[in-house]
């Protein structure tokens, strides 16, 4: 009967070592997600840190929806993004901020090759305000990585239309 007894306590030691070693994996698991997406961590997110919003609405104005929208096309576009600065200004100053207030937007962004693109100034109402500088951040992407596939290497691009 002893024997048994000694048989059910090493099982058990066993079964709680396990247990401990499962635990600790899981921990430096947990721990480890820093390195999943390029750096990118589910705590850290390097594309919040290079959106950045001046003017007179600033990161609290927009919807979570919204900075999503704008962050997944910066992740996108993450080895050639360096930083993304969206300036934004009322078209009349006394009115209050509503889905159908016009709005003029100016985007600036940095490239990771040391480029710079700067876009003039344009009109939107706050209700497709994203929609409108998703679609310039697009327009002017594309056409820098026209330009830079060339054999002349452009460092600044300002885009009039």
């Amino acid at each position: 009967m002893r024997s048994r007894q000694s048989r059910d306590r090493s099982r058990e030691r066993t079964r709680n070592f396990i247990l401990v070693l499962l635990a600790v994996g899981m921990v430096v698991f947990f721990f480890n997600l820093d390195m999943v997406t390029e750096g990118e961590s589910l705590f850290s997110r390097n594309s919040e840190r290079k959106l950045s919003f001046s003017g007179d609405l600033e990161r609290k104005a927009f919807t979570a929806k919204e900075v999503d929208r704008l962050l997944a096309f910066i992740k996108r576009h993450d080895g050639v993004i360096e930083s993304v600065v969206v300036q934004t200004s009322l078209q009349d100053q006394y009115r209050a901020v509503n889905p159908s207030t016009e709005l003029m937007f100016e985007i600036r962004i940095g490239m990771t090759d040391g480029g710079t693109i700067s876009a003039p100034t344009r009109r939107a109402v706050r209700d497709a305000l994203v929609t409108a500088i998703l679609e310039k951040l697009d327009k002017d992407i594309r056409a820098y990585e026209k330009i830079n596939r060339k054999d002349d290497k452009v460092k600044s691009l300002i885009n009039t239309m």
